[in-house]
């Protein structure tokens, strides 16, 4: 990223850190550098997103992050925050029914196939040697002359375990990766003036005021940068130093430790209390939290002090979703032992605590609801205070029922056997009603926002959101099938001796086949597109080289590079084919299942012969390519995970989705910007405060929303000392158009507005970075000159004296090879006011 191999770590740790180059640091007996002119910095964020290869099973919680995803999809719309209300509680309640789905599933193939069908039937058993302390008594023996675990209950008790040990593994996680990764405070507004430790004002205000209309000639001052890798790596870089600093000390004060606790030498704003680790209560310890002014009623959530930190919604939400995981394990191994009781005969005890239990499970279950239902984000404020008595009771007054419920399920229970599917089968097919509702009802709501604010650019007119909760909810229902089904094959291949599924699983299963040949008619259509597009972008290559030899071949390859980078824009059109057809089918499915009870084979089996072979061929083929995609998409994530290439192609999407903080899902993977925005905010705050020197923050791809989020949590002193240069920007493009509340119009205005000196560069090769559009803040007046025109790529045409041999195209690389882009920092440069103070000596240096 610096351009020189010898680099050295100024602060931070192993996973991310600030780096600077060896001979920026070096010094004279002095103290003084020995190297005058900027100073490079680059803040290495790679680490977060990417490691070994064990990290690839984050992707098996995608259907999680797709819908925590949706969260941040809603509309722009001012002044409507019971709406905006509206359409998180109904995020977060999708988000449960995944919990739910997820564990239900591990309790179909634990429970059901294994425990219930496979364990109660002497021919399964004897083909599974494994299962052969479970194989219960023969026809016509006595009772009991089975094995202690022959009994059906007892046999659910065992296999209880599965499920419960996922609950387990997924609160483990998501508490861990928290305390790793997004537990470290953002920093706090500005400190009123006369307040310790208060940054000098830029422009003579009062420090904390507020940011002001800036034009070229009244712009903040910057300096030169690297550039980040290609990987999304974003440098941060300080200006010209001018007075004799030597070596920069770690700015953020002690190192943050292992528990991630940020110790301050003095009172820095917004870090937790001496002996105080970031994860622990500060109720009492600050005084009372108050409300403070929202600092971005126009613009983006992202300048609010607690958006980047979501530490009490996460625990309520890891806490209700850990209860209601445990709470579908108890319904599971409950519901057949109540259903046997509720026959009669038997002890009159068993029937009262099967009916305690029931009410109890259902009581619970409310609250869980009530506690997803109570809360959402606190972003005006650092919300430091943990529900403490919430967070442990609910857990663990669910743990007590399932416990209860396995000793209910374990008691002994003459003339119990398991037959057929376990009671139970009609959960999967609430489920999935349950969630189309809640995606309709997200639709209507996101629809309405979206009219209140009309945004032209926006994706799918505003229901990108519930498109994405319903690929999400479609996900989940397809791995939960394609599991099921791909079990029960491996446990009766023959279908000779077990029931199998549930039939909407099986039904989910099949709708894949005829989901592909959609998207594959999809493709075609777009391929063809793009063909038609590289072909009228031949004559604009063309005409752009005047006067140089025609290369064809060289001609069609820069065509065919600017036509393919157009299909990022086609994105929208794609998700909404997908979300149709995948609503049609699951309606389809859901519907076939209800009408007929039986699997697409069995309900074809009296149709006409064409009708069953298709029904036939569905079934089969979706169970296997369930099975065949699950072990590509672990193949690819692992190398996403070990090969850069790889990763840009697959990483986007991953990328996005980790960039946003858990707002709806807590077990979704964590949310690396809660880690790397606090880093660049205090870095850039206290490196200013300690030396009145101004920066350029210059940011590429994925690095370039890094940068904009940070610069939008700065305190406004710091803000008008900071310049900003992106490249490859997805910042309108992607983000823009699927995030509108938060970088849509209005908020890249606001930006824009706060940072005044700001440019970008992009390519029309390019597929993921592109003009950032900024608005002007007046209808009447002109757009902000953002934007540099596209660059041109390859450099060359033909050989040159300055290109001997073919130029290549570089498409979303290697930006900083570009003369435009040398040529652009240093007028970032020129437009650093002169009458700004000189940066003084860091304090931290020697002499």
């Amino acid at each position: 990223m610096l351009g020189d191999p010898r680099t050295v770590r100024v602060t931070g740790d192993d996973t991310a850190a600030v780096f600077r180059r060896a001979e920026d640091t070096e010094t004279d007996p002095a103290g003084r550098r020995s190297r005058g002119g900027p100073v490079r910095e680059a803040y290495v964020w790679c680490k977060l997103t990417s490691g070994d290869g064990s990290r690839a099973l984050w992707l098996l919680l995608l259907p999680f992050m797709v819908v925590n995803l949706a969260h941040w999809m809603r509309p722009a719309a001012p002044a409507r925050p019971r709406t905006v209300r509206l359409y998180g509680l109904l995020v977060r309640l999708a988000a449960l029914t995944l919990t739910v789905l997820l564990v239900a599933a591990a309790c179909e193939v634990a429970l059901d196939l294994v425990a219930w069908q496979c364990a109660g039937t002497r021919a399964c058993v004897r083909r599974h040697s494994w299962l052969g302390f479970l194989e219960p008594a023969g026809p016509g023996a006595p009772a009991g002359s089975g094995g202690w675990w022959s009994a059906p209950g007892r046999r659910l008790a065992l296999a209880a375990a599965l499920p419960t040990a996922l609950t387990a593994l997924l609160w483990y996680l998501s508490h861990r990766t928290w305390r790793a990764y997004e537990s470290y405070p953002p920093l706090s507004p500005a400190p009123a003036p006369g307040t310790p430790g208060t940054l000098p004002p830029v422009d003579g205000s009062a420090p904390g005021a507020e940011g002001r209309e800036r034009d070229a000639r009244d712009t903040v001052p910057g300096a030169p940068d690297d550039l980040p890798d290609a990987d999304g790596s974003m440098p941060d870089a300080p200006a010209p130093e001018r007075g004799t600093p030597g070596p920069v000390p770690n700015t953020h004060g002690p190192e943050p430790d292992a528990q991630g606790s940020m110790p301050a030498a003095g009172p820095v704003p917004g870090a937790p209390a001496p002996g105080r680790d970031a994860d622990s209560s500060v109720s009492g310890t600050h005084g009372p939290e108050r409300d403070v002014p929202d600092p971005a009623p126009h613009g983006s959530a992202l300048a609010r002090p607690g958006f980047w930190y979501g530490r009490r919604l996460v625990a309520r939400l890891r806490a209700a979703h850990t209860a209601a995981g445990l709470l579908t394990v108890a319904a599971a191994v409950v519901t057949p032992a109540v259903r046997f009781d509720l026959r009669g005969g038997g002890p009159a005890v068993l029937d009262l605590l099967g009916r305690l239990l029931a009410v109890a499970l259902l009581a619970c279950g409310a609250a869980v609801v009530g506690v997803v239902c109570r809360r959402g984000r606190s972003e005006r404020r650092l919300d430091q205070r943990l529900d403490r008595h919430l967070v442990r009771a609910l857990p663990l007054a669910a743990l007590a029922l399932l416990l209860s419920a396995l000793l209910y399920a374990g008691w002994s229970r003459p003339g119990w056997r398991s037959a057929g599917r376990l009671p139970g089968d009609p959960a999967f097919g609430t489920l999935m009603l349950t969630q189309g509702l809640l995606v309709l009802a997200l639709a209507a709501v996101a629809g309405y926002l979206h009219r209140r604010r009309p945004d032209p650019r926006a994706a799918m007119r505003g229901l990108g959101g519930p498109a994405v909760a319903l690929l999400a909810c479609a996900l989940g229902g397809v791995i939960s099938g394609g599991v099921a089904q791909r079990v029960a094959d491996w446990l009766d291949g023959t279908r000779a001796l077990l029931t199998g599924p549930p039939v909407l699983l099986t039904w989910q299963a099949s709708a894949i086949p005829p989901l592909l040949a959609v998207l594959l008619l999809l493709s075609a259509a777009l391929a063809t597109r793009t063909a038609r597009l590289a072909r009228a972008e031949r004559d604009r290559v063309r005409r752009e080289h005047p006067g140089e030899p025609e290369d064809p071949p060289r001609t069609r390859a820069v065509a065919h590079a600017r036509a393919m980078a157009t299909l990022t824009d086609r994105t929208p059109l794609v998700v909404a084919v997908l979300t149709a057809t995948t609503l049609v089918l699951g309606s389809a499915a859901l519907a076939g299942a209800l009408a007929t009870r039986e699997t697409p084979d069995g309900a074809a089996h009296a149709s006409h012969h064409l009708v069953q072979a298709v029904a036939e061929t569905s079934q089969a083929l979706g169970s296997w390519l369930v099975g065949l995609g699950f072990l590509l998409f672990v193949t690819w994530g692992r190398r996403a995970y070990k090969d850069a290439s790889a990763r840009r192609t697959i990483g986007i999407l991953w990328d996005v989705g980790t960039f946003w903080p858990r707002a709806a899902h807590p077990f979704a993977p964590p949310c690396y910007a809660e880690r790397a925005v606090p880093d660049l905010t205090w870095r850039m705050a206290t490196w200013t405060r300690r030396t009145g020197g101004r920066l350029v923050l210059s940011g590429h791809s994925q690095g370039s929303v890094l940068a904009a989020a940070a610069a939008w949590q700065l305190p406004p002193p710091v803000r008008g000392r900071v310049a900003l240069l992106t490249y490859g920007s997805p910042l309108e493009r992607l983000y823009g158009r699927w995030f509108p509340a938060h970088f849509g119009p209005p908020a890249l205005a606001a930006l824009h507005h706060d940072i005044a000196c700001w440019r970008n560069l992009y390519r029309r090769t390019d597929p993921i970075g592109g003009p950032v559009r900024v608005p002007a803040r007046v209808p009447d007046d002109t757009a902000p000159d953002v934007d540099h025109e596209p660059l041109r790529d390859p450099l060359a045409y033909g050989r040159s004296p300055d290109h001997p041999l073919p130029a290549p195209i570089l498409g979303h690389s290697d930006y900083q090879s570009d003369p435009v882009f040398t040529r652009e920092r240093n007028r970032l440069l020129t437009r650093l006011r002169p009458r700004l103070p000189g940066q003084r000596p860091d304090p931290g240096t020697r002499g």
